[in-house]
């Protein structure tokens, strides 16, 4: 069967009965000989320091906003000094640098009225991801957190010194950044990448398997899915490329040479059951900020839970999205490092593949997907 890379192989995902609109294409083993020499030295971040220093300034800003806008929904605080917060974010973030750099869609949410964001809107709080990416690519964090761990939100707004009521030091982050910017190795930023794309990839698998059963493709799907409005007829199933079908019928053995492959070029810590390992407690300990709840040693210190490890398959619904979020944003910061994706208004969902030596495998087009062979 065909093994993947570490992008989409279905650019347009299931829709829905009466929607199933698929367009496929296929990728073969095919280990590389030819030479990326030229490639590897080529450094993946294309963007001038000030212009990430900027992009970071305002990532920061608009999830300030996003955090007052939660403190207002869930009543948070005295409301006199959220209201000066939140004038004070509104402010920075009419400075002319700052305007000049935010997107389209950042701009309409800081325009908006204080309180009046919606759910949609408070998605935002994915680009704490992005905003960690690009703080690490400016060595202003050491290190990524693991694909199943977030950034620590108070470490990354702390390490800029950037203060909503204080319009220099914005200025002050974005010139200082300028000016010690030291690039990183290409060697450590394409590792970087490459674990970005394995863990986007993996994500987008998982969407494909929820496809997989709503297209009745898997025998072991729940009897509460088999049911379901969201079920394809067979009549609309007829009617896809048959390389497609047989694609998701052997996905579940895709994706498990491709965590053998993952494991063994170290962009992975570990594969379980076949299947891309997640270890719960770095997944569930930085949700909603838990730790509090945590108990106490006899010493006072934090009772640590033990590590476990699962498949990322089994993982449930919240902490699937959770681990989606994590790799769409982190992947959404990197292709825009890397000039792959002009605006971080882009479509996170069709993110292509940035590194060239990502992987043992190369796209190679299968002149017998369209043969109808099953």
């Amino acid at each position: 069967m065909a093994l993947p890379v570490w992008t989409s192989c279905v650019r347009r995902p299931f829709l829905g009965p009466g929607q199933l609109r698929v367009g496929f294409q296929r990728h073969l083993p095919r280990r590389i000989t030819r030479s990326f020499a030229s490639e590897a030295e080529k450094s993946l971040v294309q963007q001038s320091p000030r212009d990430i220093a900027t992009r970071a300034a305002c990532l920061q800003l608009v999830l300030a906003r996003w955090g007052m806008e939660m403190a207002l929904k869930m009543g948070h605080g005295d409301e006199e000094t959220k209201q000066t917060a939140m004038d004070n974010i509104n402010q920075a973030a009419s400075d002319p640098m700052v305007i000049d750099a935010l997107t389209p869609k950042e701009m309409t949410l800081m325009t908006k009225p204080n309180g009046e964001w919606n759910r949609d809107d408070l998605h935002f709080l994915g680009h704490w991801e992005s905003l960690g990416v690009l703080l690490w690519v400016l060595s202003r964090q050491s290190t990524i957190p693991s694909y199943y761990e977030l950034f620590a939100r108070p470490a990354l707004f702390n390490s800029t010194g950037i203060l909503p009521n204080s319009l220099q030091t914005i200025h002050t982050f974005v010139n200082r950044c300028e000016a010690t910017y030291e690039p990183r190795p290409p060697h450590d930023v394409q590792e970087a990448v490459s674990q970005c794309e394995a863990w986007y990839w993996r994500a987008y698998a998982q969407h494909l398997l929820r496809t997989r059963e709503q297209l009745g493709l898997d025998e072991t799907a729940t009897e509460s899915l088999r049911p379901s409005p969201t079920m394809a007829s067979q009549e609309e199933v007829r009617k896809l490329p048959r390389a497609f079908t047989k694609f998701l019928r052997n996905l579940p053995t895709a994706i498990g040479q491709a965590s053998n492959l993952a494991e063994q070029q170290g962009l992975i810590t570990r594969a379980v059951d076949h299947d891309f390992g997640v270890e719960t407690s770095a997944l569930y300990g930085n949700i909603e900020e838990p730790r509090q709840n945590i108990p106490l040693n006899d010493d006072g210190s934090l009772l640590e839970p033990p590590v476990t490890w699962v498949p990322y398959g089994a993982v449930d619904d919240h902490g699937l999205v959770v681990l989606q979020d994590i790799a769409r944003h982190r992947m959404l910061a990197f292709s825009w490092l890397a000039r792959t994706v002009e605006s971080f208004d882009a479509d996170m969902t069709e993110l292509r593949s940035i590194n060239p030596v990502n992987s043992l495998w190369a796209p190679y087009p299968d002149a017998s997907a369209d043969s109808g062979d099953s």
